[in-house]
């Protein structure tokens, strides 16, 4: 309940210390009709205590002026000190003008004099309620008026600050359209620079949103063959080879998302005329007229990809004439099997013998599976050589591996080298080809078997068993491959030279330097990574790594 208002009884704490007078204030109430409940006090502390403890407890104070040590006035000043919200009366035996000032001036809601007669007493039912009454008008009007002029205040800083406000945003506004017409003759001059810049640029520009072609320059348009106009409005993929589409399209998606994504490859293209011409990549994502879209440009490069093709037929041929022993070794075996059998079905003639069914049959068998194994040999070898446009197909990576040990592993037994194939299965397919791919690794495996040569001696004295060891594994979306040897190693100054062109560590006539950076190049074309990692006297173990796909082809 607010102590400001009264209850239905009047609840009262008196604070006398003489219990004559404290019995006569009883008696007063008691005789009339104001119920009230009375809570006496003898000491000033004790009453403060009660009061701060819980004013909501009573609806008045009366406090007699003189108290023990503390004046009753004293305890008003304390309890007024405090902010009490409660009326304080003040009563005194002996009143004087200059207590009652004194006392009013503190905020004391009434000052009552006791007088020799009962008389005081009689009033004091009916003058208490009243001053309960008006202290809670008063309190109340107090509110009101504080109320009422916070609400003033309020609505006048309301005002200042939306006075404030729109003088700033007649500023704002201002600077706005001053900033819109340098912007509207900026873009106009960019406009005016761009469009020339682009015109006059030797690279084939364009922008590609909702899979269309919305800007194309002079130069993209001599290279596809079209009129600018027949190429705005046109599907993007309509200039791309059917079998980069897929991922190219790829690309562009991730690219559009802001997810990682190649900013420059590689990809064939077709022209008006249906020719496929080879093309260099750069875009990146860019919005424009408020959509997410792709600027890019475009260099034909297929000046330098006829004699890039050259290069690798070339590399191929010399690794073919590398794999020659090894080739013949394999073909060694079969051979001699089917002379045995050649051999034996002779001499049974010669004798007149008649062969059994049994002998018959198996002899024929094993000559048969001899010839298969021949033929699989030289086709192998025929499909090597061929020459081979970039492809983009779902492989196994392992299957190319295993390709080269069946060429070359005997050739690597022959010289002493063990071989370790650590190939993990079910690994996820890449987009490359399998024909491109093996003459990588073909490279690779020549290189170290070179560098191993025969068993040889270390610093320290002690001989090093040459082994190769080839591992597959995935890691981080991406399939890998790591080939590793035991040889002499690779120093740090020709780390970072062993994969540019015609750089070579073999003598004169063993080596056209080519292999490595071939091989860079043909990883690169997938979108993948290839490095060394070597310490001299402790090996060197190249690793490559390719984008992994799902089943369907997409990128993992």
């Amino acid at each position: 309940m607010n102590p400001t208002e009264t209850s239905s009884r009047l609840r009262i704490l008196l604070v006398e210390d003489d219990e004559h007078d404290r019995l006569a204030f009883h008696r007063a109430f008691e005789k009339s009709s104001v119920a009230c409940e009375i809570r006496d006090c003898i000491w000033a502390e004790e009453a403060l205590l009660q009061v701060l403890a819980d004013a909501s407890l009573f609806d008045v104070v009366v406090v007699d002026y003189k108290l023990p040590a503390m004046s009753g006035l004293d305890l008003c000043k304390e309890l007024l000190g405090k902010k009490t919200p409660l009326p304080l009366v003040l009563m005194t035996g002996r009143g004087s003008q200059e207590l009652a000032i004194e006392a009013l001036k503190a905020g004391v809601d009434d000052y009552i004099v006791k007088e020799h007669g009962q008389g005081f007493l009689d009033l004091l039912p009916v003058v208490l309620p009243e001053i309960v009454r008006k202290h809670g008008d008063r309190i109340a009007r107090q509110r009101a008026e504080e109320a009422l002029r916070k609400a003033y205040d309020e609505l006048e800083q309301r005002v200042q600050e939306r006075t404030a406000e729109v003088a700033n945003a007649t500023e704002q506004l201002k600077r706005e359209l001053t900033e819109r017409k340098r912007a509207q003759e900026a873009l106009r001059e960019s406009e005016e620079k761009y469009s020339t810049v682009a015109e006059s640029s030797l690279t084939g520009i364009y922008i590609d949103q909702n899979s269309k072609i919305v800007f194309a320059n002079k130069k993209f348009a001599e290279i596809y063959g079209y009129s600018i106009e027949q190429l705005v409005g046109m599907e993007s993929f309509e200039l791309v080879h059917p079998d980069d589409r897929a991922w190219i399209d790829e690309i562009r998606t991730k690219r559009l998302k802001g997810e990682e994504a190649s900013s420059e490859y590689q990809a064939r293209g077709l022209t008006k005329d249906g020719k496929t011409i080879w093309i260099v990549r750069r875009n990146t994502r860019i919005d424009y007229g408020g959509k997410p879209a792709i600027l890019g440009n475009i260099v034909d490069i297929t000046e330098s990809r006829a004699k890039e093709a050259q290069l690798i037929q070339a590399s191929k041929m010399s690794t073919l004439g590398e794999m020659a022993t090894g080739v013949a070794h394999e073909l060694n075996q079969p051979l001699s099997s089917i002379q045995i059998g050649a051999d034996f079905f002779g001499n049974m003639a010669k004798q007149g013998l008649q062969i059994p069914h049994e002998e018959l049959a198996y002899v024929s068998e094993q000559m048969t599976q001899q010839v298969a194994r021949a033929v699989k040999i030289i086709n192998h070898m025929r499909q090597f050589g061929r020459k081979a446009e970039i492809q983009r197909e779902k492989i196994d990576i392992n299957q190319p591996l295993r390709a080269v040990f069946a060429l070359l592993g005997e050739q690597l037994r022959v010289r002493g080298i063990k071989v370790k194939l650590n190939l993990e299965d079910d690994l996820p397919p890449v987009l490359a080809d399998s024909n491109r791919l093996e003459q990588v690794f073909i490279d690779l495996v020549v290189n170290a078997r070179d560098a191993m040569g025969d068993e040889r001696a270390r610093l320290d004295g002690e001989t090093t068993e040459n082994t190769l060891t080839i591992t597959t594994f995935q890691e981080h979306g991406k399939v890998a491959v790591t080939i590793a040897d035991t040889g002499p190693g690779v120093s740090d100054g020709l780390k970072e030279k062993i994969f540019e062109p015609f750089f070579t560590t073999k003598e004169v006539g063993k080596g056209t330097g080519l292999g490595l950076s071939i091989s860079y190049g043909i990883i690169n074309d997938y979108d993948g990574t290839i490095e060394v990692a070597s310490e001299v006297e402790k090996g060197a173990a190249f690793k490559i790594t390719l984008p992994a796909c799902d089943r369907g082809g997409q990128k993992l």
